[in-house]
């Protein structure tokens, strides 16, 4: 797979296109021509529809990875910190992105496909394993009560990333309240 200097404009058209109709019907024609690219040079990027598509969530994947970075930078040695603005990070990446909102909402109603399944479960576990490991941190330095499960509250955490995808898409009020997040979090850890 090339990573010639169209390569973000051809994931970022293509985000769009899935977005806006889903897998089945945007066709490589119909991806090749938003991207203002002909239909050959679609495939000198990406072998196959299903290629692209996978390539799309890996994009959509590095961007979130990359504020989960810096907020841990920001925030080295202060666990919940880290949570609360990981949750808010997510929250805002899914208000400001509607098209990459939309598509996470497709791979997550899509994984009868074992390959989306695997790349959106490997995305999940990676997310899990971090989220254990700040909220064991977390009460280590007494920031959340000991009787706490972490795998079960950092399932809770993670899983409520498609929660606030879903919020998000149906309009609902509670995500626009300041306090939301923090009534989100005091669900989960307290």
């Amino acid at each position: 797979m090339a990573r010639g200097p169209r390569y973000d404009e051809i994931i970022l058209s293509s985000i769009e296109v899935f977005a806006q109709t889903n897998y089945e019907k945007a066709t490589t024609a119909v991806l090749a021509r938003e991207a203002g690219i002909a239909e050959g040079t679609l495939y000198k990027y990406f072998p196959s529809k299903k290629e692209l598509f996978l390539e799309c969530g890996r994009y959509i994947e590095k961007l979130l990875l990359e504020r989960y970075r810096a907020i841990y930078e920001e925030t080295r040695g202060r666990p919940l910190e880290y949570l609360r603005r990981i949750a808010g990070s997510y929250l805002d990446f899914v208000r400001e992105n509607p098209s990459m909102r939309k598509f996470l909402a497709f791979m997550l109603n899509n994984t009868y496909d074992e390959e989306f399944r695997r790349e959106l479960e490997a995305f999940i576990d990676l997310n899990v394993r971090a989220t254990e490991r700040m909220i064991n941190s977390a009460m280590e330095k007494g920031e959340i009560r000991k009787e706490l499960n972490p795998r079960v509250a950092a399932w809770m955490f993670v899983g409520g990333y498609f929660t606030l995808v879903l919020m998000t898409e149906v309009g609902a009020e509670e995500v626009r309240d300041p306090k939301f997040l923090e009534d989100f979090l005091c669900a989960i850890f307290e």
